[in-house]
Order: C-alpha cells, then sequence, then structure tokens
C-alpha cells in the first residue's frame, strides 16, 4: 500500500505485512496491535463513561488533527 495524497493506497506487488504512510512505515504487526490497544482504549473509556463510540472517536480524531500539527511545529504544546 502507497499514500495518494492523503489517502492510502493497495499498490501492485507490494504485499501486505507493510502499510506506506507517506514517509512512515509500520509492519502489519504494528499496526494490528497499535489499532488493537486504542479500540479497547475508547471500547473501555466508552463503557466506564458512559459516552457514544461517535463522541469517542470524534474526540480521537480532534486530538489526532492537534498532536500532527504540535509535532510539525504549526502548534505550540499545551
Amino acid at each position: 500500500m502507497r499514500p495518494n495524497g492523503r489517502y492510502i493506497l493497495d499498490v501492485p506487488g507490494d504485499g501486505p505485512e507493510h502499510i506506506y504512510i507517506k514517509q512512515m512505515d509500520i509492519s502489519r504487526e504494528q499496526l494490528d496491535e497499535l489499532t488493537s490497544v486504542v479500540e479497547d482504549t475508547v471500547e473501555y473509556a466508552c463503557d466506564q463513561q458512559m459516552l457514544s463510540g461517535e463522541l469517542a472517536w470524534t474526540v480521537i480524531e480532534c486530538l489526532a488533527v492537534a498532536k500532527l500539527a504540535e509535532l510539525k511545529g504549526e502548534l505550540a504544546a499545551a
């Protein structure tokens, strides 16, 4: 898989063992583990705090956008 702009695309010949995101590389195993940890954490928080999944994932999206801006130097850390 290789990115096209902001999207990740399948590229013929690329194996499923790696995902390409811009200039970053993550193994399928690492991606699966990270995805599992995040999904389990969101599920736990929703259950404990009685939050909707939509709300929780919207918060995660906002946090991700802010963190990426911070890492790019576009936003000062709080």
